[in-house]
Parts: C-alpha cells; structure tokens; sequence
C-alpha cells in the first residue's frame, strides 16, 4: 500500500517540530527546562510538542528566544514551510 502525502496541517506541524527538536538538541536543552521556563507541565509541554499548532503566540515567542531560532527558522514556523534560498536572497537584497 503507497504511503499516504501528510496533510497541510501535519507538513506545518513538522517544520515546527524539526526546528524544535533540532534546536534542543544543538544546545542541549531540555524539555524540562523549556516546560518550566514556558511555565506548563512537562506533560503538557511534551503534549504541546507533539501537536504544535497548540501553542500559543508567546510560547512560540518564548521558544524562539530559549531556543535561539534563526530568521530562517522563525519565518518557517510563521508561514508554515521551509523557505527557499531565493527568498533569503531576495530578502537580503530588498
């Protein structure tokens, strides 16, 4: 049986979870930590993590900053894909 595309809703969550997971791992930082400094539960946050699309604005704000995520990173988890390198390009040279 052909595997089936993710939805546009699972592809948007995905980008969100590949940065966080990325990020905490190149800084090494925990969920504990972020579910503490984010003030929820780690069960919750893990909750959270799994199904992005339930965080609110300022735990995304407040991810990005423990998180350190780049331009790049954020415009992708605001607009829901990866951004192509001519975006960057024809950003930079606006």
């Amino acid at each position: 049986m052909p595997k089936l595309k993710p939805s546009p809703q699972e592809e948007r969550n995905l980008i969100v979870r590949a940065c966080i997971a990325g990020n905490q791992e190149r800084y090494v930082i925990t969920d504990e930590f972020l579910a503490d400094h984010l003030g929820m539960s780690i069960s919750t946050f893990k909750k959270k993590k799994t199904h992005p699309e339930t965080f609110d604005l300022i735990d995304i704000q407040m991810l990005s900053h423990y998180l350190k995520f780049t331009p790049v990173q954020a415009a992708s988890i605001a607009l829901g894909r990866d951004i192509t390198a001519k975006e960057v390009k024809d950003f930079i040279l606006m």
